[in-house]
Protein backbone atom coordinates (compact mmCIF):
# COMPACT_ATOMS: atom_id res chain seq x y z
CA UNK A 1 0.00 0.00 0.00
CA UNK A 2 1.32 3.40 -0.96
CA UNK A 3 2.05 5.59 2.05
CA UNK A 4 0.41 9.04 2.09
CA UNK A 5 2.93 11.70 3.06
CA UNK A 6 2.11 15.30 4.12
CA UNK A 7 3.31 16.47 0.71
CA UNK A 8 1.09 14.11 -1.27
CA UNK A 9 -1.80 14.97 1.04
CA UNK A 10 -1.31 18.67 0.35
CA UNK A 11 -1.12 18.08 -3.40
CA UNK A 12 -4.33 16.03 -3.28
CA UNK A 13 -6.04 18.81 -1.36
CA UNK A 14 -4.93 21.45 -3.84
CA UNK A 15 -6.36 19.33 -6.65
CA UNK A 16 -9.59 18.51 -4.82
CA UNK A 17 -10.45 22.07 -3.79
CA UNK A 18 -10.84 23.58 -7.29
CA UNK A 19 -12.61 20.45 -8.54
CA UNK A 20 -15.03 20.64 -5.62
CA UNK A 21 -15.56 24.36 -6.26
CA UNK A 22 -16.30 23.62 -9.92
CA UNK A 23 -18.86 20.97 -9.01
CA UNK A 24 -20.57 23.05 -6.31
CA UNK A 25 -20.62 26.42 -8.09
CA UNK A 26 -20.48 25.89 -11.87
CA UNK A 27 -22.33 29.15 -12.64
CA UNK A 28 -19.85 31.18 -10.59
CA UNK A 29 -16.94 29.43 -12.28
CA UNK A 30 -18.37 30.38 -15.68
CA UNK A 31 -18.65 33.99 -14.52
CA UNK A 32 -15.06 33.99 -13.32
CA UNK A 33 -13.96 32.77 -16.74
CA UNK A 34 -16.21 35.12 -18.72
CA UNK A 35 -13.25 36.95 -20.31
CA UNK A 36 -12.19 33.66 -21.94
CA UNK A 37 -15.63 32.76 -23.29
CA UNK A 38 -16.07 32.83 -27.06
CA UNK A 39 -19.82 33.31 -26.57
CA UNK A 40 -19.46 36.76 -24.96
CA UNK A 41 -17.63 39.96 -25.81
CA UNK A 42 -16.69 42.99 -23.68
CA UNK A 43 -18.35 46.23 -24.78
CA UNK A 44 -17.44 48.36 -21.77
CA UNK A 45 -14.60 48.38 -19.28
CA UNK A 46 -13.59 50.57 -16.37
CA UNK A 47 -15.96 51.21 -13.45
CA UNK A 48 -18.76 49.05 -14.86
CA UNK A 49 -17.29 46.18 -16.95
CA UNK A 50 -19.92 44.71 -19.25
CA UNK A 51 -19.91 41.47 -21.26
CA UNK A 52 -22.73 40.73 -23.69
CA UNK A 53 -23.68 37.60 -25.56
CA UNK A 54 -22.47 37.68 -29.16
CA UNK A 55 -26.04 36.77 -30.13
CA UNK A 56 -27.25 40.17 -28.90
CA UNK A 57 -28.19 42.68 -31.64
CA UNK A 58 -26.23 45.94 -31.57
CA UNK A 59 -29.29 48.01 -30.58
CA UNK A 60 -29.87 45.81 -27.54
CA UNK A 61 -26.18 46.05 -26.62
CA UNK A 62 -26.40 49.84 -26.62
CA UNK A 63 -29.61 49.72 -24.62
CA UNK A 64 -27.88 47.71 -21.88
CA UNK A 65 -25.30 50.50 -21.59
CA UNK A 66 -28.01 53.17 -21.37
CA UNK A 67 -30.01 51.22 -18.80
CA UNK A 68 -26.95 50.47 -16.71
CA UNK A 69 -26.01 54.15 -16.65
CA UNK A 70 -29.48 55.04 -15.32
CA UNK A 71 -29.33 52.20 -12.79
CA UNK A 72 -25.91 53.34 -11.55
CA UNK A 73 -27.25 56.88 -11.12
CA UNK A 74 -30.07 55.50 -8.96
CA UNK A 75 -27.48 53.74 -6.79
CA UNK A 76 -25.53 56.97 -6.32
CA UNK A 77 -28.72 58.84 -5.44
CA UNK A 78 -29.93 56.23 -2.94
CA UNK A 79 -26.57 55.42 -1.28
CA UNK A 80 -24.84 58.78 -1.63
CA UNK A 81 -22.13 57.33 -3.88
CA UNK A 82 -21.35 54.09 -5.67
CA UNK A 83 -18.79 51.62 -4.32
CA UNK A 84 -19.89 48.40 -6.04
CA UNK A 85 -17.76 47.25 -8.97
CA UNK A 86 -19.59 44.15 -10.12
CA UNK A 87 -18.97 42.77 -13.61
CA UNK A 88 -22.19 42.83 -15.62
CA UNK A 89 -23.00 39.87 -17.89
CA UNK A 90 -25.90 40.10 -20.33
CA UNK A 91 -27.29 36.80 -21.63
CA UNK A 92 -29.36 36.82 -24.81
CA UNK A 93 -31.18 33.52 -24.21
CA UNK A 94 -32.76 31.81 -21.17
CA UNK A 95 -30.31 28.91 -21.62
CA UNK A 96 -27.32 31.23 -21.32
CA UNK A 97 -28.88 32.88 -18.29
CA UNK A 98 -29.40 29.49 -16.63
CA UNK A 99 -25.74 28.62 -17.22
CA UNK A 100 -24.43 31.83 -15.68
CA UNK A 101 -27.02 32.38 -12.97
CA UNK A 102 -27.42 28.79 -11.86
CA UNK A 103 -31.20 28.81 -12.03
CA UNK A 104 -31.90 26.17 -14.61
CA UNK A 105 -35.37 25.45 -13.22
CA UNK A 106 -36.30 29.12 -12.72
CA UNK A 107 -39.31 30.57 -14.53
CA UNK A 108 -37.68 34.01 -14.53
CA UNK A 109 -34.78 35.16 -16.67
CA UNK A 110 -34.40 38.70 -15.36
CA UNK A 111 -31.36 39.02 -13.14
CA UNK A 112 -29.30 37.65 -10.27
CA UNK A 113 -26.14 38.57 -8.39
CA UNK A 114 -23.21 36.37 -7.36
CA UNK A 115 -20.43 37.35 -4.99
CA UNK A 116 -17.18 35.80 -3.81
CA UNK A 117 -15.38 35.97 -0.44
CA UNK A 118 -12.38 37.66 -2.13
CA UNK A 119 -14.44 40.61 -3.41
CA UNK A 120 -15.15 39.81 -7.06
CA UNK A 121 -18.87 39.94 -7.89
CA UNK A 122 -21.08 39.51 -10.93
CA UNK A 123 -24.51 40.69 -12.01
CA UNK A 124 -26.11 38.37 -14.55
CA UNK A 125 -28.96 39.65 -16.70
CA UNK A 126 -31.26 37.50 -18.80
CA UNK A 127 -33.51 38.41 -21.73
CA UNK A 128 -36.04 39.98 -19.32
CA UNK A 129 -33.40 42.00 -17.49
CA UNK A 130 -32.49 44.68 -20.02
CA UNK A 131 -34.14 47.54 -18.16
CA UNK A 132 -32.98 50.01 -15.46
CA UNK A 133 -35.26 48.53 -12.77
CA UNK A 134 -33.73 45.04 -12.86
CA UNK A 135 -30.18 46.38 -13.20
CA UNK A 136 -30.63 48.85 -10.32
CA UNK A 137 -32.13 46.07 -8.20
CA UNK A 138 -29.13 43.81 -8.73
CA UNK A 139 -26.62 46.66 -8.38
CA UNK A 140 -28.16 47.50 -5.00
CA UNK A 141 -27.41 43.96 -3.79
CA UNK A 142 -23.85 44.44 -5.00
CA UNK A 143 -23.59 47.84 -3.32
CA UNK A 144 -24.55 46.38 0.04
CA UNK A 145 -22.06 43.54 -0.50
CA UNK A 146 -19.27 45.98 -1.37
CA UNK A 147 -19.92 48.12 1.70
CA UNK A 148 -20.45 45.36 4.27
CA UNK A 149 -18.21 42.62 2.87
CA UNK A 150 -19.08 39.10 1.77
CA UNK A 151 -18.70 37.43 5.16
CA UNK A 152 -20.67 39.98 7.20
CA UNK A 153 -23.35 40.27 4.53
CA UNK A 154 -23.97 36.53 4.73
CA UNK A 155 -23.69 36.37 8.52
CA UNK A 156 -25.35 39.60 9.59
CA UNK A 157 -27.62 41.13 6.92
CA UNK A 158 -31.17 39.84 7.04
CA UNK A 159 -32.65 38.76 3.72
CA UNK A 160 -35.79 40.88 4.18
CA UNK A 161 -33.59 43.98 4.42
CA UNK A 162 -31.38 42.99 1.47
CA UNK A 163 -34.41 42.41 -0.76
CA UNK A 164 -36.20 45.57 0.16
CA UNK A 165 -33.26 47.89 -0.07
CA UNK A 166 -32.96 46.64 -3.66
CA UNK A 167 -36.64 47.25 -4.27
CA UNK A 168 -36.30 50.87 -3.17
CA UNK A 169 -34.31 51.55 -6.36
CA UNK A 170 -36.57 49.27 -8.42
CA UNK A 171 -39.30 51.64 -9.56
CA UNK A 172 -41.67 48.84 -10.50
CA UNK A 173 -42.39 48.56 -6.78
CA UNK A 174 -41.99 52.07 -5.42
CA UNK A 175 -42.32 55.70 -6.48
CA UNK A 176 -39.07 57.55 -5.72
CA UNK A 177 -40.99 60.83 -5.45
CA UNK A 178 -43.49 59.51 -2.87
CA UNK A 179 -43.51 60.92 0.63
CA UNK A 180 -41.63 58.36 2.78
CA UNK A 181 -44.29 58.28 5.52
CA UNK A 182 -47.12 57.86 3.04
CA UNK A 183 -45.19 55.09 1.28
CA UNK A 184 -44.73 53.34 4.64
CA UNK A 185 -48.46 53.59 5.37
CA UNK A 186 -49.33 52.22 1.91
CA UNK A 187 -46.99 49.24 2.30
CA UNK A 188 -48.30 48.56 5.78
CA UNK A 189 -51.89 48.49 4.51
CA UNK A 190 -50.94 46.14 1.66
CA UNK A 191 -49.06 43.90 4.07
CA UNK A 192 -52.06 43.68 6.40
CA UNK A 193 -54.36 42.88 3.47
CA UNK A 194 -52.11 40.05 2.23
CA UNK A 195 -51.76 38.70 5.79
CA UNK A 196 -55.58 38.46 6.02
CA UNK A 197 -55.76 40.98 8.80
CA UNK A 198 -52.55 39.57 10.39
CA UNK A 199 -54.03 36.06 10.70
CA UNK A 200 -51.35 34.64 8.36
CA UNK A 201 -48.57 37.12 9.13
CA UNK A 202 -44.93 36.11 8.87
CA UNK A 203 -42.40 37.22 11.46
CA UNK A 204 -39.15 38.85 10.39
CA UNK A 205 -37.32 35.92 12.00
CA UNK A 206 -38.82 33.62 9.37
CA UNK A 207 -37.46 35.80 6.54
CA UNK A 208 -33.83 36.15 7.57
CA UNK A 209 -32.47 33.69 4.98
CA UNK A 210 -32.95 33.08 1.26
CA UNK A 211 -34.66 29.79 2.04
CA UNK A 212 -37.02 31.40 4.52
CA UNK A 213 -37.84 34.26 2.18
CA UNK A 214 -38.29 32.38 -1.10
CA UNK A 215 -38.91 28.84 0.17
CA UNK A 216 -42.67 28.73 -0.23
CA UNK A 217 -45.53 29.11 -2.67
CA UNK A 218 -46.50 32.29 -4.47
CA UNK A 219 -48.56 33.59 -1.58
CA UNK A 220 -45.69 33.04 0.85
CA UNK A 221 -43.20 34.91 -1.35
CA UNK A 222 -45.55 37.84 -1.93
CA UNK A 223 -46.32 38.05 1.77
CA UNK A 224 -42.59 37.96 2.46
CA UNK A 225 -42.07 40.86 0.05
CA UNK A 226 -44.72 42.98 1.71
CA UNK A 227 -43.62 42.05 5.21
CA UNK A 228 -40.16 43.33 4.35
CA UNK A 229 -41.63 46.31 2.49
CA UNK A 230 -43.67 47.44 5.48
CA UNK A 231 -40.73 47.07 7.86
CA UNK A 232 -38.02 48.68 5.70
CA UNK A 233 -40.21 51.55 4.47
CA UNK A 234 -41.14 52.27 8.11
CA UNK A 235 -37.46 52.25 9.03
CA UNK A 236 -36.48 54.50 6.11
CA UNK A 237 -39.21 56.99 7.02
CA UNK A 238 -37.69 57.15 10.50
CA UNK A 239 -33.93 57.24 9.78
CA UNK A 240 -33.99 59.23 6.54
CA UNK A 241 -31.99 58.94 3.32
CA UNK A 242 -28.63 58.42 5.06
CA UNK A 243 -29.88 55.38 6.99
CA UNK A 244 -28.83 52.62 4.53
CA UNK A 245 -25.26 53.90 4.12
CA UNK A 246 -24.89 54.37 7.88
CA UNK A 247 -26.21 50.87 8.58
CA UNK A 248 -23.84 49.32 6.00
CA UNK A 249 -20.88 51.22 7.46
CA UNK A 250 -21.62 50.14 11.02
CA UNK A 251 -22.13 46.47 10.15
CA UNK A 252 -19.09 46.55 7.86
CA UNK A 253 -17.00 47.84 10.76
CA UNK A 254 -18.08 44.90 12.92
CA UNK A 255 -21.19 46.10 14.74
CA UNK A 256 -23.94 43.50 15.10
CA UNK A 257 -27.03 43.86 12.96
CA UNK A 258 -29.32 44.02 15.98
CA UNK A 259 -27.33 46.99 17.31
CA UNK A 260 -27.10 48.82 13.99
CA UNK A 261 -30.80 48.17 13.30
CA UNK A 262 -32.20 48.23 16.86
CA UNK A 263 -35.89 48.17 15.99
CA UNK A 264 -35.55 44.66 14.49
CA UNK A 265 -35.07 43.16 17.94
CA UNK A 266 -38.57 43.68 19.26
CA UNK A 267 -40.25 43.11 15.90
CA UNK A 268 -38.62 39.93 14.68
CA UNK A 269 -40.48 37.57 17.00
CA UNK A 270 -43.91 39.15 16.76
CA UNK A 271 -46.34 37.91 14.16
CA UNK A 272 -48.24 41.18 14.30
CA UNK A 273 -45.28 43.27 13.17
CA UNK A 274 -44.32 45.45 11.40
CA UNK A 275 -46.24 48.13 13.29
CA UNK A 276 -48.13 50.90 11.59
CA UNK A 277 -45.99 54.02 11.14
CA UNK A 278 -46.86 57.24 12.94
CA UNK A 279 -49.40 59.32 11.04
Amino acid sequence: MRRITPLTGLVSLLIALPLGFLLLYPALVRCLLISFSTDFQPIHTGENPLYVSRLTPVRQQQQVLVNDKEASNRIRSFWGNKQGRAILIYCHTPAQYADYCGGGDSESSAGCSLGTPWGVSFLVLGPDGNNPDVIAHERCHDELLARVGWWRTNRQIRQWLNVWLALMVDYRFTNPQADPRQRARDFHDEWEYRAYGRQMALSLDELETMRGFFGGDYHHVMLAYYTGAAEVSRWLAKVGSKGPADLARRVGEGEGFGEAYPTSGHQANQKQQPVSPTH
